[in-house]
């Protein structure tokens, strides 16, 4: 079974320069105060695997499929429409978990990218870095061609207990991203800028880190560094953004060696909501 957030059948955001399909998993330890996936960060929505593959294999070839079914038990399809799929070009060139905290669901991770694997999509990991020997058991396994570790602030604590709502979570952050450094996966770190965290002086720490492991690690892949503008998400109290033009004077006081990009935020449509059977 799969604890099932959602699909986003299209993104051009998640993993810039491809064309990703974006499966969501339910599930994360962290309570981020500003989370637009909070939705998701509790809740069952538990699917059979292979409806979602089902689901999947369809979407990324741009064919039609019915709304998945909770705990769904599908009839054997069609050798015609096995064919079909089974031959027909992607529509998609990567594939990419994200969540909730995908991590959480370690078997689920193996079984979809080894699904997109044989889709010959590349595969990446949006991860928070809550659980490092987890994500070293997934490069460990080849299956994984890029990550996307998001930083919520300064590896210190309290800054980081007061990002993610618990404590003891940037020690594990700064081990997962030590583990990105030492096995060379391409990767990017992304940080949301908030009125309150993190500062200018945080992010600068955030780039001195970066710049300390990839001394450490001469194989080291970091291709991006980017900070995201953060907005309120539905149901939170409005608060004015931190203006793109402020994110930009951060960017560039927060050193040279590594380049630091700054995005304003996208608009995500999402499909394939889930339906529960009757």
């Amino acid at each position: 079974m799969v604890n099932f957030g959602g699909i986003v059948p299209l993104s051009t955001v998640d993993w810039l320069g491809k064309a990703a399909l974006v499966v969501f998993l339910r599930g994360c330890p962290l309570r981020c105060p500003h989370c637009h996936n909070h939705a998701l960060q509790t809740g069952e929505s538990d699917i059979e695997f292979h409806a979602l593959a089902s689901r999947i294999v369809c979407r990324t070839k741009g064919l039609h499929t019915p709304a998945i079914k909770l705990r769904a038990n599908l009839h054997q399809i069609s050798l015609e429409d096995a064919s079909i799929r089974a031959s027909s070009r992607p529509f998609v060139e990567a594939f990419v978990l994200s969540g909730g905290e995908p991590l959480q669901q370690l078997k689920a991770c193996h079984r979809l990218f080894g699904l997109a694997r044989s889709l010959e999509l590349a595969c990446g990991l949006e991860t928070s870095g809550f659980y490092p020997d987890r994500l070293r058991t997934l490069l460990e396994g080849g299956i994984v061609d890029k990550v996307f570790i998001d930083l919520k602030t300064e590896l210190n604590e309290p800054a980081y207990q007061m990002a993610t709502g618990i404590g003891g979570v940037a020690a594990r952050v700064r081990e997962s991203l030590e583990i990105c450094h030492e096995f060379g996966v391409a990767f990017d770190a992304r940080c949301t800028v908030f009125p309150e965290l993190p500062s200018c002086s945080q992010v600068k720490e955030i780039v001195r880190i970066l710049e300390k492991l990839g001394g450490e690690y001469h194989d080291s892949h970091l291709e991006h560094f980017v900070l995201q503008q953060g907005h309120p998400r539905e149901g939170e109290p409005w608060f004015e953004p931190v203006s793109l033009e402020a994110m930009q004077e951060m960017a560039r006081a927060a050193g040279q060696l590594i380049p630091v990009a700054v995005r304003a935020p996208a608009v995500i449509k999402w499909a394939g909501q889930i339906s529960k059977s009757t």
